[in-house]
């Protein structure tokens, strides 16, 4: 029996391989790029090319390549809740500042300060 790595090379002319080679270093890019676990599934499946039983020296190989690439963290976002269980950006049990713009910066760069009492 010839090695494993020569006869995958043979299926399909190469061209097999080179996409399991390409699967493969997809899968190392990106659990790199984002530190999480994937999976890469190699099934070879092999059957008589002619049916009918009996003695076979003819097969059909098929390779099916599946690639599960780790999917980046979901982004997560807070919020607090309302006695009524609705979510909000505001602490529902603390007053809100009300803040507004004090400087002003014009074309030159220039500074101005607004007065705060104003109004």
């Amino acid at each position: 029996m010839k090695a494993f790595a020569i006869f995958i090379q043979d299926v399909n002319d190469g061209q097999t391989h080179a996409g399991l080679t390409a699967d493969l270093g997809e899968l190392f890019q990106t659990v790199r790029n984002t530190g999480r676990g994937g999976a890469m599934t190699v099934k070879i499946k092999v059957t008589p090319a002619v049916k009918g039983g009996g003695e076979v020296d003819k097969i059909t190989i098929t390779v099916d390549r599946k690639l599960e690439l780790p999917k980046p963290e979901a982004p997560s976002d807070f919020f607090w809740l309302t006695d009524e269980a609705e979510p909000t950006r505001q602490h529902p049990r603390q007053h809100a500042l009300d803040l507004r713009e004090t400087k002003t910066v014009d074309e030159d760069g220039v500074i101005t300060f607004k007065d705060v009492a104003a109004r």
